[in-house]
């Protein structure tokens, strides 16, 4: 023990004392918050104690280099509960604090056998060391905490573990909407006898995830998403670990990952698994037909021609721009009894166009949800419309498919599943619901003249002051025993 240049008394190591193994990890998440733990891993040292009473604290040492470091520890060790200590080998003294400025010492070392002695004002405590604690497996050991939906950010990085049931069709998911994706196979040995074989799961290195697909892959059964918090680490998306990992780097080496879920044990990969970019799983089809040379081709004068018709097959992209809807002429029945139940705003901006076949088309800009009855039918160019779960095959972009239907003139086209040619409905053939499908009204007329003669008041004929002075009208007889009006 010897003064610094500011004239605290240090040691060569330092000493935090906790009650329980819960306050020393207060502690670490407090100063992972100011300050980086990797400036403690070279010397750090975590040990479980155990007193003569065999009751149990923690105890996390290092090494003191200037009072400047001991002043910054002590600080966050004593709001999380520690007490601290300086010293070298196995006796401890209390640390400066404001009662002491330039620290603490004693008259005399105890010579009990003992692994730690720690030494203050008002008693003295022996430890002996009950076992080691590795920083990294109590960091992992670590259940995350959930983070505020308002809080959380999509990572530019996504680690995705899957069941192998799952896994390959996720391949060609990924495959097939271009995301930047490498996937490797890692298993796992069996933890008990009575498994027949290990865990495998399906591991992804996913860049730069669209926002839909990673909500998809966080729904699904079997899957979970991991978001990195370190260069080697990653924890279940949704959720962050209770210790800022980005203060202890050097505690996951590059050639390994940690996979840290809400709930249930790590999953470490080490060694890292060689990652494959999800393009080169795709099953290829390879032509069984013998092939013993290669045709070559030559340039032709003719000119090519090709002609394609459009056609609707099913799709599965979500349905958009849902503004019409086709009613069958079997469904008008139903129509008519449904108009009575629209709200007044649904049937104030909704169209209708009746055709000689019977059936009835609607169309709402605002949407056509409010109407469920008959076919739907999406807008997919300026008044063009296909079935609703349906596409244009081949392809065609809104503006070539005006180009190709020079005939509309100003009217709706609809394509519809089975018809050879689209019908196309004339825009004044649209009118509002409201005035086309109801009938006109007969009002009748009602006289609200004044009679001509006034009726003849009744006069009341007043006499002396009696019981009951209202008797007395004309054409009334006064009660029995009352004189007459």
């Amino acid at each position: 023990m010897a003064p610094d240049a500011r004239g605290v008394l240090l040691g060569d190591r330092g000493l935090l004392l906790f009650p329980s193994l819960d306050r020393l990890v207060a502690f670490l998440r407090a100063y992972a918050e100011q300050a980086s733990l990797d400036e403690l891993l070279s010397s750090l040292k975590i040990r479980q104690l155990v007193t003569p009473l065999k009751t149990r604290e923690a105890a996390l040492s290092f090494a003191a280099e200037s009072s400047y470091r001991m002043d910054k520890l002590a600080s966050v060790a004593r709001l999380s509960g520690g007490l601290v200590f300086i010293g070298t080998s196995r006796h401890f003294v209390r640390y400066r604090d404001a009662a002491s400025p330039l620290g603490y010492d004693v008259s005399e070392l105890a010579q009990e056998a003992a692994d730690l002695i720690v030494y203050d004002q008002a008693y003295r405590q022996s430890y002996s060391f009950e076992r080691d604690i590795d920083l990294r497996s109590l960091l992992l050991r670590l259940d995350p905490i959930s983070t505020p939906a308002n809080r959380r950010e999509q990572a530019p990085r996504l680690f995705v573990t899957a069941e192998t049931g799952v896994g390959a069709a996720i391949i060609g998911y990924l495959f097939r909407w271009g995301v930047d994706a490498k996937v490797a196979l890692v298993e796992w040995p069996s933890a008990s006898a009575f498994e027949d074989r290990g865990t495998r799961l399906h591991v992804f290195d996913i860049t730069d995830c669209p926002q839909r697909i990673s909500a998809l892959l966080v729904a699904l059964p079997g899957v979970t998403v991991y978001a990195p918090e370190g260069p080697n680490v990653a924890v279940e998306f949704g959720f962050h670990h209770p210790v800022s990992l980005e203060s202890c780097p050097s505690l996951f080496t590059s050639d390994s990952l940690s996979l840290l879920p809400r709930r249930g044990e790590a999953l470490l990969v080490e060694p890292m698994p060689a990652f494959t970019p999800v393009e080169s799983l795709v099953r290829a089809d390879i032509s069984q037909q013998d092939r013993p040379h290669t045709l070559r081709g030559e340039p032709s004068d003719s000119a090519l021609e090709s002609a394609l018709s459009l056609r609707l097959a099913p799709s599965s992209d979500p349905w958009r721009n849902v503004v019409a809807t086709v009613v069958r002429a079997s469904q008008l029945d139903w129509l008519a009894r449904m108009i009575y139940a629209l709200p007044s705003d649904t049937l104030s901006s909704l169209r209708i166009a009746f055709t000689e076949g019977g059936d009835v088309y609607l169309h709402d800009a605002g949407g056509i949800e409010g109407v469920p009855l008959g076919e739907f039918a999406c807008e997919v160019a300026p008044r063009v419309y296909v079935p609703a779960g349906f596409s244009l095959v081949p392809a065609v972009s809104p503006d070539v498919l005006l180009d190709l239907l020079g005939d509309r003139e100003d009217g709706h086209v609809f394509f519809s599943h089975g018809a050879a040619q689209p019908a196309r409905i004339p825009d004044h053939d649209f009118r509002p619901a409201s005035r086309a499908l109801l009938h006109e009204i007969s009002t009748r007329v009602v006289s609200s003249a004044a009679p001509q003669e006034e009726p003849e008041l009744s006069l009341f004929n007043y006499a002396e002051a009696r019981r009951l002075p209202l008797f007395g009208l004309p054409g009334k007889d006064a009660p029995e025993g009352e004189p007459g009006a």
